[in-house]
């Protein structure tokens, strides 16, 4: 196990802007703001957005779960913040890897945003002036 990171050896490095996540989310004062607005002041100190906040009334042991997209490097990560429902530190999970029951909504909610965000393609680009041929 790599004592630094707290990670076993087997474990893939975490993407970078999960790291920045995780630190900054160490300076927030949790009691203070709540969950939502320690996880929105982390994001903004970052650059991420807040996808959706969940409550989960100790399920996987979490009381709330958050998902977040990061930008890094061209590429949107998916990372989920939980309150642990025993307390403690929030946590923060790759949605790729993550084992709690709504990381794949929150890669699937992600992907819809994804979509929404971008312009449709011009019409005069996917079909024919049907009267420019006349």
């Amino acid at each position: 196990m790599d004592r630094l990171a707290g990670r076993d050896s087997d474990t893939p490095a975490l993407p970078l802007e999960i790291v920045e996540l995780e630190l900054a989310l160490q300076h927030q004062d949790f009691l203070q703001t709540g969950f939502e607005g320690a996880v929105l002041l982390a994001l903004e100190r970052i650059g991420g957005r807040m996808l959706f906040r969940m409550r989960m009334n100790g399920m996987a042991g979490c009381d709330w779960i958050a998902a977040v997209a990061l930008e890094g490097g061209g590429e949107e990560t998916v990372a989920l913040v939980a309150q642990p429902a025993e307390g403690g530190p929030l946590r923060v999970e790759d949605a790729a890897t993550s084992d709690l029951p709504v990381a794949r909504i929150a890669k699937a909610y992600a992907e819809i945003m994804g979509r929404l965000d971008t312009p449709p393609a011009q019409a005069s680009d996917a079909q024919e002036d049907p009267e420019s041929e006349t």
